[in-house]
């Protein structure tokens, strides 16, 4: 199974509302998100809001067969939940759905 992390910086003033964009995944948009997964072919997601003293991150896990294309395929399915994903998390995030996710680095991959 690949895998692949993204850190995103939160601009400041944006956690409150990206916290219930988190929210809102949970509750109201739980099937298009599970759906979305399906889509992207991500098998896991794991993501945390971590703060920092120079401001809050998010710190995103995606496990699945291909996670480098996770978010060309979610954009390319041009659902519903991928167009709010684009108009309302995106940009909380500072993020242009146009970018390709940020890449990464593995600088260690330990396991017992």
């Amino acid at each position: 199974m690949a895998t692949k992390m993204f850190l995103f910086p939160v601009p400041a003033g944006n956690t409150e509302a990206l916290k219930a964009t988190f929210v809102e995944m949970a509750g109201s948009r739980e099937g298009q998100c599970v759906a979305n997964r399906g889509v992207m072919g991500v098998t896991r997601e794991y993501v945390c809001l971590q703060h920092t003293p120079t401001g809050d991150v998010v710190v995103a896990y995606l496990e699945g067969d291909d996670p480098d294309k996770a978010g060309e395929r979610m954009m390319a399915s041009d659902s519903e939940y991928a167009r709010w994903i684009a108009s309302t998390v995106m940009p909380l995030l500072g993020h242009d759905s146009n970018e390709s996710f940020p890449s990464t680095e593995v600088l260690a991959d330990w396991r017992a």
